[in-house]
């Protein structure tokens, strides 16, 4: 797997470090508002430099010194603002370049995290990671991954070898106990890291070129596929697809034997039985639909009728049968058809 990651790493952290937008006021720009004392009331928070302030409803307000330098909120803006330690009231995670400052508005106390080099926290790696109360945040950097547990007032760091990139929206349960794992893609292998656990999990893939599926387009990459508590993993390689099950530790390959994409959205119920399946369409204008919880392979054939240059419409559940039907547009013809993937049957609207 190529990715670009200390030049990715070096723009996350850069990017990080700018200012921070928002709306001028007199006490400084508006960052985002929320509740930071465990009161069930939003206080407003605001960028003034060298410093935060935060505002109370009353009008009170409290000043945090940040730094003298650049610094921003961990993705640099206001959807890093949790809770970390499992009290009330979320906290305020800043990047001051060398370290991660966290604000605890509910004690007025804030603690330093030293990080040095090139860092960035990852994208929905704001999480609970072990099962406790708080939050923990995934911390990327140039030679390891960093769990910053605020909770505890702890760093780890487990050490990375090469090149490798965390499933940005692949940070869930996959072992059905609490808190989330991280898979990661580590040159030609897959790796999941268990914080509750302290454990690296690491399975051989293909020498070739993959990826985990990280498509905010298709949200159920990450998601239960076999009805067994946990989720599966999808990974995409030449000519198949890969369903790996961190609980069992197997990786399931189910040939295509075609260029193809996962259908948007198309990680899904189709057939009524727990676990989801997988939709993709074929570059020969065919449909295959992949069953993980039975290992089965179905082609939907799109000839006489969505023939090979189609659209897709949406989902439905279009006969009152749990799971979900497939819509599509012949573009050649300009009529609309309905897939079911229970009987494998076409019908034009």
């Amino acid at each position: 797997m190529t990715h670009p990651f200390r030049t990715a790493l070096v723009a996350l952290a850069l990017a990080a470090c700018a200012w921070l937008p928002g709306t001028a006021s007199a006490q400084g720009v508006l960052m985002g508002s929320a509740d930071l004392d465990g009161d069930n009331i939003a206080e407003t928070v605001y960028n003034n430099g060298s410093y935060i302030t935060v505002r109370n409803t009353s009008g009170s307000s409290y000043n945090y010194q940040i730094s003298t330098g650049s610094w921003a909120l961990l993705y640099g803006n206001f959807t890093s603002v949790k809770d970390l330690d499992g009290t009330p009231g979320a906290e305020i995670p800043i990047n001051i370049g060398g370290a991660l400052k966290v604000i605890n508005h509910n004690s007025r106390s804030s603690y330093n995290y030293q990080m040095g080099g090139s860092w960035a926290a990852s994208p929905g790696g704001i999480t609970d990671l072990n099962g406790i109360a708080g939050n923990e945040i995934a911390i990327v950097a140039s030679d390891s991954l960093r769990i910053v547990d605020h909770r505890a007032r702890s760093t780890s760091s487990t050490p990375m070898s090469g090149t490798y990139a965390i499933a940005v929206y692949g940070i869930k349960d996959l072992d059905g106990q609490p808190g989330a794992e991280i898979p990661i893609a580590n040159g030609s292998a897959l790796r999941i890291y268990n914080y509750r656990t302290r454990s690296m999990s690491s399975t051989p893939i293909s020498s070739g070129s993959w990826a985990i599926c990280n498509d905010p387009g298709i949200p159920n990459c990450v998601s239960d596929m076999n009805g067994t508590a946990g989720a599966e993993l999808v990974l995409i390689l030449p000519n198949y697809i890969s369903v790996y099950s961190y609980v069992t530790g197997s990786m399931n390959n189910y040939i295509i034997n075609a260029q193809y994409a996962i259908l948007s959205d198309g990680v899904r119920d189709f057939n009524g039985t727990a676990g989801n399946e997988i939709a993709v369409a074929r570059n020969d204008g065919h449909i295959n639909i992949i069953y993980p919880r039975t290992g089965s392979v179905q082609l939907i054939n799109g000839t006489g009728t969505f023939g090979t240059w189609w659209s897709l419409l949406n989902y439905a559940n279009l006969d009152g049968v749990a799971g979900d039907e497939i819509r599509v547009r012949n573009n050649g013809t300009a009529r609309n058809y309905r897939i079911y993937p229970r009987s494998g049957s076409v019908v034009a609207e």
